[in-house]
């Protein structure tokens, strides 16, 4: 589903970006709508047996294993 010009403005005031004019928003646009079809995609993904990396843990110390 596209994103109007009046959100991606509205994003970018709310994240302290620079902002755009129509036709630098036109410029964006298609990159934009790119990465929400991708998102989009990823909805259906089967991640049933990808573990999840807030269960991994690292190392700290110094030791052999860091």
């Amino acid at each position: 589903m596209p994103i109007s010009k009046e959100t991606m403005q509205a994003i970018i005031r709310e994240y302290g970006g620079f902002e755009l004019s129509d036709e630098e928003l036109d410029l964006v646009q298609p990159e934009v709508d790119g990465y929400l079809e991708a998102m989009a995609g990823t909805a259906n993904l089967d991640l049933s047996d990808v573990m999840s990396s807030r269960l991994l843990r690292v190392a700290e110390g110094g030791g052999e294993n860091a």
